[in-house]
């Protein structure tokens, strides 16, 4: 009987995700400083980074041991550790992840892409505005950036593949791209349309900086429209059309195909633009809201959802949203942010909100490096508030400068929403570097000379 061997690359990946959190166990030293508690802290969470950074198990399993060995080897109680699912984050991912579902199954998501494409052209460059102008409509319905990856790259390869573009040249690569950008930019116009923002945003709610869905459209839909539109022009300009397409025909004939709006579809837009409407004018927490939509999908009477639906929501995702957040809490609880704080204050006095945005920014992008885009945000925001708060600078301008940097990738492993885009394998490692690097080095520019001016005037920095 042949027994499988594990690959040495394997084994290697182990032995550093043991190691280096073992190791530093006996190099932290403890002190007043730092407690029993807070160094057992730093060794599940290297533990648990690296686990993810190097895919070595599920993410639910991974984030199922991290909470249960936290809990068991007293790092922090059960109430702590646990806290992320009291909170409404945890449910505005589950909500939004199914609500992405129910929107794909509608019909919903062809309709609106199509119909973008078809008014661009159905040229490349039609092709590529079209579904890039499409996300800001669909940004506001799925409130779901994972959500929102999966089904605009799931689309944009069935055109890639429908008109048969060769592998690896510009034209089916910045048809990708354009779908990772209509997923990921748009999620900046609205404080609904992204986990992450939520997320910090439930960090700030703690401090009483909570910012409310009007207030945050006000002080970014222009900028972060300006924004998306920079990237659509940045995919255009990098990835030049090298495949003669006619796509005219092929879009007009599916945008027909699709006919009118079914009874199913239309219902389902009602619950959204309800959903919509209860978060801009009520100040029920969106994680809430979403959870409701999702039980009024399957209401008699409004039935657009089957119980079929809900076998194709990634839950996993839902517990390892949670396992990051508890990086978070149990960071409060062990006065990490304490601890730093006390060590990058003395090097922050005189920055200013301006450089202090700068530093944001930059700590975001190299902490994306390290770890996940939220375990990185559960860590660190917390902090970035303090500081912020103990400095007298903007607490609201600092955490979101944090996840503006947080965002950014120089390669496609910093980003599991990017590696479902490179998984497809469309394109190769230079044309993802090149995209991401641009995309990189255009943020802390429109940053720092469009973002921060506009926030100062709209009072955003408060």
């Amino acid at each position: 009987m042949n027994k499988k061997s594990i690959p040495y690359g394997q084994i290697i990946k182990w032995v550093i995700a043991i190691g280096v959190p073992a190791l530093l166990y006996f190099i932290i030293p403890q002190s007043d400083a730092v407690s029993p508690e807070m160094r057992k802290f730093f060794v599940v969470t290297a533990w648990a980074i690296l686990t993810w950074a190097m895919n070595l198990m599920p993410v639910y399993i991974s984030g199922l041991l991290l909470t249960i060995g936290a809990i068991l080897w007293g790092v922090a109680p059960a109430a702590v550790v646990l806290s992320p699912w009291t909170g409404s984050v945890v449910w505005l991912s589950l909500g939004g992840l199914t609500l992405s579902v129910i929107f794909e199954k509608s019909g919903l998501m062809q309709r609106i892409a199509y119909f973008f494409i078809v008014k661009t052209g159905g040229s490349y460059k039609g092709i590529v505005t079209g579904i890039v102008l499409s996300g800001v409509v669909v940004a506001l319905l799925v409130p779901n950036m994972t959500g929102r990856v999966a089904l605009y790259c799931a689309l944009c390869y069935g055109i890639y593949h429908a008109l048969k573009i060769k592998n690896n040249s510009n034209t089916g690569a910045g048809i990708m791209f354009a779908g990772f950008v209509a997923a990921i930019a748009p999620a900046w116009l609205y404080l609904s349309a992204s986990e992450n923002l939520q997320l910090v945003n439930s960090y700030l709610k703690e401090t009483g900086h909570a910012v409310s869905w009007m207030d945050y459209f006000i002080s970014n839909f222009p900028v972060m429209l300006i924004w998306t539109l920079v990237l659509l022009v940045m995919v255009r300009i990098l990835f030049k059309q090298d495949v003669q397409i006619d796509g005219k025909e092929y879009f007009v004939e599916k945008y027909n195909e699709l006919g009118k709006m079914k009874p199913k579809e239309i219902k389902f837009l009602v619950v959204l633009v309800l959903l919509v409407i209860a978060m801009i004018f009520t100040n029920i927490d969106a994680g809430w809201l979403f959870s409701l939509a999702v039980i009024a999908c399957y209401l008699p009477g409004v039935q657009v959802a089957e119980v079929e639906d809900l076998k194709s929501v990634n839950f996993p995702m839902v517990f390892f949203v949670a396992a990051t957040m508890s990086i978070g809490s149990m960071s409060n609880a062990v006065g990490v942010a304490d601890l730093v704080s006390s060590i990058v204050m003395p090097l922050l006095q005189n920055v200013g909100n301006l450089g202090m945005t700068a530093f944001a920014w930059l700590t975001g992008v190299i902490t994306d490096m390290m770890m996940t885009p939220l375990a990185g945000m559960a860590a660190f925001s917390p902090l970035f508030i303090d500081i912020a708060s103990k400095l007298g600078l903007s607490i609201v301008g600092t955490t979101f400068s944090f996840v503006w940097g947080v965002e950014q990738l120089f390669f496609p492993y910093e980003w599991a929403l990017f590696l479902i885009l490179f998984s497809y394998d469309v394109f190769d490692m230079k044309k993802a570097i090149k995209f991401c690097t641009t995309r990189t080095v255009l943020s802390i520019i429109f940053l720092i000379l469009i973002i921060f001016p506009y926030w100062s005037l709209t009072g955003f920095l408060k």
